[in-house]
């Protein structure tokens, strides 16, 4: 299957900076109403790294600011082969930046809207590596809360989810809670983040704004009642995902955002073409109750048990898929035998015109 992504970078525009952090920058790769994200190389380094530089206005802003240096603390505690790896950051500088992994390929809406569904195999290993970015996700106390189809890149080596932009801490403190900030404090001023004055107690229930702040028809239906967003809204958004790539149409269709709210909140999904047992899964991860829905780690674990019963290089993990270890390389196993012949190329670099300044 070729996958075709981006074939050539954008040039730079005349205001556009030749280096930010020390990176050289190649060529943009995007940009949007917040900041532009560019194609930039590290002195000795492969391929390209992904830097997101803040808009000169938005920079000026003060809450700006510290959303943003919030994205780039939450993409710093998030470890899994399906989220795009963070790099590096300077929130404090006059234009805030964040260097990630550069995913190469399309998005999962692009190319499906232009090629189709995925195959069978290809949607079980998706479901697998959503699941576990989910898994890492939680696990560093964070709800992503816009998992969708345009936010999820099919690299090479499997998916990457992409976009932590309206990511929210989920989770209340535990008997740990301050072990961990203490460790996770030191890795911020090691990686030259600035750490939040305040986390939130007990007393913060989930920690999360009760708001709408998403894609119509891409939100969870307590989301749409106004009550607290939680890791168990991202397993429905990962069901709707699943759904997507399997049938190439949008579980709940098309429309107004009032109508969209409206199925969401009192009408099935369309869930039409799924594998088998992905058929039973994902309608039991769009539950309207959230408490009728897994978490991630025991949608992972469900995932990775019918892997194993499925047969292939599975069996060896079967009976420790709970171990982070064997999970991870279970993981990898999943999606080096399913997601297959992914064919993306790194892109050119822009071509040079007699007339470019640069």
């Amino acid at each position: 299957m070729k996958a075709r992504g981006v074939r050539r970078l954008e040039r730079l525009l005349p205001d556009d900076p030749d280096e930010v952090g020390g990176y050289r920058l190649v060529g943009r790769i995007g940009a949007g109403g917040m900041g532009t994200v560019y194609a930039g190389t590290a002195s000795g380094g492969k391929g390209y790294l992904a830097i997101k530089v803040v808009h000169a206005e938005h920079a000026a802003d003060v809450r700006f600011r510290e959303q943003f240096a919030h994205e780039a603390r939450l993409l710093a505690r998030v470890n899994s082969p399906c989220v795009a790896r963070f790099i590096s950051a300077d929130v404090e500088t006059d234009r805030p930046w964040l260097a990630t992994e550069y995913a190469p390929g399309p998005t999962v809406r692009h190319h499906v809207e232009r090629h189709g569904p995925l195959r069978p195999g290809m949607v079980r290993a998706l479901a697998v590596g959503i699941a576990d970015a989910l898994r890492a996700i939680h696990s560093a106390g964070v709800v992503h809360r816009d998992l969708k189809p345009s936010n999820i890149i099919m690299a090479p080596s499997g998916p990457k989810v992409l976009d932590f932009g309206i990511a929210r801490p989920s989770t209340a403190a535990d008997a740990t809670r301050w072990v961990r900030v203490r460790r996770m404090r030191r890795a911020f001023r090691a990686l030259r983040l600035p750490s939040p004055d305040a986390l939130p107690g007990p007393e913060a229930g989930s920690g999360v704004p009760r708001d709408k702040v998403g894609t119509p028809g891409w939100i969870s239906p307590e989301q749409y009642r106004g009550q607290p967003v939680t890791d168990r809204s991202d397993v429905f958004l990962w069901g709707g995902l699943i759904a997507f790539a399997a049938a190439a149409h949008d579980p709940f269709g098309h429309g107004h955002p009032r109508e969209l709210a409206r199925r969401v909140l009192h009408e099935d999904p369309d869930l039409d073409r799924l594998p088998p047992g992905l058929d039973e899964l994902v309608p039991i991860a769009m539950a309207k109750d959230p408490d009728d829905r897994p978490d991630s780690a025991e949608l992972l674990r469900i995932l990775l048990a019918r892997e194993d019963v499925s047969g292939g290089g599975h069996q060896r993990n079967r009976n420790n898929v709970g171990a982070a270890g064997d999970r991870t390389a279970t993981v990898r196993s999943v999606l080096a035998e399913q997601w297959t012949d992914v064919a993306v190329r790194l892109p050119q670099p822009p071509r040079e015109h007699w007339w470019s300044p640069r």
